[in-house]
C-alpha cells in the first residue's frame, strides 16, 4: 500500500497555490485587454469635439444670416429714398427653366444704363418678363453701390420689414437649444470621468 506522507502532500498544495497565483493575472489582463476602456473615451472626445464644431458654424451661419437680412433692409430703405432713377436700355432676356426642366420659370435680363457718365451693364433686378432687345425699362441703381439696378415698379412697391429677420430668429433659438444640450452632454461627461478616478 502506498500513502502520502505529510511533506509531499505539502509540497503540493505548495505547487497547486503557485499555479493558482500565476494563472489569476494573466486571466484579469486578458479580461482587462477586451474590454476596450480606451476606445470608448476616444469616441466620446471626438462626438464632442464635433458638435463643438457643428455649433461653431451653425452659429457662424446665423450671423450671416441676420446682416444679410440687415443689409436687404438697408438696400430697400436707401432706394426707396434716394435710389438714382435711370433708364435702362434691355440688351437681352435668357428664359430661366422650371423645376422640371420643361417649363419656362420667367426669364433673366440684362441691360445697359449710365449713372454719372459711366456706363453699366448688370442684370435688371426683379424684372422676370421677356422684353426684346433695344427696349427700355425705368429702373433705380443703388446710390451706394451703382452696379445694382431693380426695377422701378417693385421699388416702389417694396419696403423694409422684420419679417427677414424671422427665419434667422427661429434658427437662434434651434441653436440655443442645441449649445444647451451640447453644454449638458460635456457635463455629464466630466462627471463620469470623475466618478471613475475616484
Amino acid at each position: 500500500m502506498t500513502g502520502t506522507t505529510p511533506d509531499e502532500g505539502g509540497e503540493r498544495r505548495e505547487r497547486d497555490a503557485v499555479t493558482d497565483d500565476y494563472q489569476g493575472p494573466n486571466l484579469d489582463h486578458r479580461v482587462a485587454s477586451l474590454r476596450g476602456a480606451a476606445a470608448a473615451g476616444v469616441g466620446r472626445r471626438f462626438w464632442l469635439f464635433a458638435g463643438a464644431l457643428i455649433l461653431i458654424v451653425c452659429a457662424a451661419a446665423l450671423v450671416v444670416s441676420f446682416v444679410n437680412a440687415a443689409s436687404d433692409n438697408a438696400r430697400i430703405t436707401r432706394m426707396k429714398s434716394h435710389g438714382i432713377t435711370v433708364t435702362v436700355t434691355v440688351s437681352g432676356c435668357t428664359g430661366n427653366a422650371g423645376g422640371s426642366g420643361s417649363n419656362s420659370a420667367g426669364y433673366t435680363c440684362r441691360g445697359r444704363y449710365a449713372v454719372d457718365g459711366v456706363t453699366y451693364r448688370e442684370l435688371i433686378g426683379s424684372m422676370s418678363t421677356f422684353a426684346p432687345s433695344g427696349s427700355k425699362v425705368r429702373a433705380v441703381a443703388d446710390p451706394s453701390h451703382h452696379s445694382t439696378v431693380v426695377l422701378a415698379s417693385a421699388v416702389a412697391t417694396s419696403a423694409a420689414s422684420t419679417g427677414a429677420y424671422v427665419r434667422p430668429g427661429l434658427s437662434t433659438a434651434v441653436l440655443a437649444a442645441l449649445t444647451m444640450a451640447y453644454v449638458r452632454a460635456v457635463r455629464r461627461t466630466r462627471e463620469v470621468a470623475e466618478q471613475r478616478t475616484s
